[in-house]
């Protein structure tokens, strides 16, 4: 598929989903948390933000700053859709939190009061979507940043 047009289903999906799964680890062990999530107004990027609180995924980002985000279309939809994305590095992941630079903005993309928010990079973005199919793609495409 185009890169245009990769990039425009992807953002298509992202703002029609309000809700992913956070994948982080530490010690070998996975923690896999729901959560709401924001994106900027910006067409041109795909950043991602999440209110935390603190508690186990923040040490583990913390320790171990790599994650993987599962967003999926629900299956009684009748539709076979999901995105997975990664991101690394403490130049991907990073914690904005009250009082700091930059904070007061993410504030304002982000619901409700918080006094810690992640801002993601995504580094690689996969979507599955087996509509693609019937545009004679693959029904995996994907982007590299």
């Amino acid at each position: 598929m185009p890169e245009k047009e990769i990039t425009s289903e992807i953002r298509e999906f992202l703002n029609t989903r309000k809700a992913l799964v956070l994948c982080t680890c530490s010690n070998n062990m996975p923690r896999a948390t729901p959560m709401d999530f924001y994106m900027e107004k910006s067409q041109e990027n795909f950043n991602i933000y999440v209110g935390l609180a603190p508690g186990r995924k923040v040490k583990n980002i913390e320790e171990n700053p790599i994650v993987s985000i599962g967003i999926y279309t629900p299956l009684d939809t009748g539709k076979i859709q999901g995105m997975q994305i990664t991101a690394s590095g403490k130049e991907r992941l990073i914690f904005l939190r009250e009082g700091e630079d930059h904070f007061e903005a993410a504030q304002k993309i982000v619901r409700g009061k918080r006094k810690l928010i992640l801002k993601i990079i995504p580094e690689k973005i996969e979507l599955l979507d087996y509509d693609f199919k019937k545009k004679d793609y693959s029904r995996f495409q994907y982007l590299e940043f």
